[in-house]
């Protein structure tokens, strides 16, 4: 198990989506040390929590894309390569062998969004702007939460397909419905059809991504307009603090359910 371990770690160090997520957090970072030191406003906002949600935001689009990209061919990269033959003509049990393939990935997607935040965090207090540490909390569990839940439906996406490029192109629709799948859709769909406003809110609680967005601009300033339909509604019907609790939890839940499912199938399917 620690063996297989250390193998898979040593090819995701190696691997080019890695390096992308490394060379995109450095750039957060510097990012947001010329924004706090010209003192300058981020997509209207202004103060440390702000801006640094205004860089959060942005990652809630990264984070996800890179989740699926390094997860949705894991299983099908290495049956490609013999290398998932080779892993299960061991004395191992594909239990091991999916944490094998799992667990380095995910620690490899939680390690730059830890990183980039703590960088944020430091830089911060160097320039002497306030931090608040339960918003950086708030913060580190959304993007941790994105990376999971995200890691798990690209592992889900690559126990069950049958060849990377189809588990590339399920990745991608994935991806693209949960960034699209938001505020002015929903709006779209319930003027559309008519729907209850509470089923178009609660549908879109669904969405990991949507989530994520609420929870950040309900821990920076749960009164301030950018919350947008779908958040204003949850702030006003269920208070900020249950919000929070809400969409920083679901993303959890759906990531523990959907890797017990690509569990399940890597141990009963054919993944060979």
């Amino acid at each position: 198990m620690n063996a297989l371990l250390g193998l898979e770690l040593r090819a995701v160090a190696r691997a080019r989506w890695f390096y992308a997520s490394l060379v995109l957090s450095v750039l957060l970072v510097g990012f947001f040390l010329v924004v706090a030191a010209r003192e300058s406003a981020v997509l209207g906002f202004t103060g440390f929590g702000k801006v640094m949600g205004g860089v959060v935001q942005v990652s809630l689009l990264l984070v996800p894309l890179l989740a699926l990209a390094s997860t949705a061919q894991a299983v099908t990269a290495a049956r490609q390569a013999g290398i998932l033959e080779w892993y299960l003509a061991q004395p191992v049990s594909r239990e091991a062998c999916f944490r094998a393939l799992f667990v380095p990935r995910l620690g490899a997607l939680v390690a730059p969004v830890v990183g980039t935040l703590g960088a944020l965090t430091v830089a911060a207090a160097v320039l002497g702007q306030p931090v608040s540490l339960r918003l950086v909390g708030v913060f580190l569990a959304v993007l941790v939460g994105q990376a999971l839940v995200f890691g798990a439906v690209g592992m889900w996406i690559s126990t069950v397909s049958r060849a990377p490029e189809q588990a590339l192109l399920a990745a991608v629709g994935v991806w693209m419905a949960t960034a699209v799948f938001v505020d002015f859709v929903l709006l779209g769909v319930l003027l559309r059809w008519d729907l209850p406003p509470v089923a178009v809110f609660l549908l879109a609680g669904l969405n990991p991504m949507q989530d994520g967005r609420v929870a950040v601009l309900a821990a920076v300033d749960p009164q301030m307009g950018a919350l947008g339909p779908v958040g204003t509604w949850a702030v006003g019907a269920l208070g900020a603090d249950l919000t929070l609790v809400l969409t920083l939890g679901w993303p959890i839940v759906v990531a523990v359910v959907v890797s017990a499912l690509a569990r399940r199938a890597f141990l009963r399917r054919d993944v060979l």
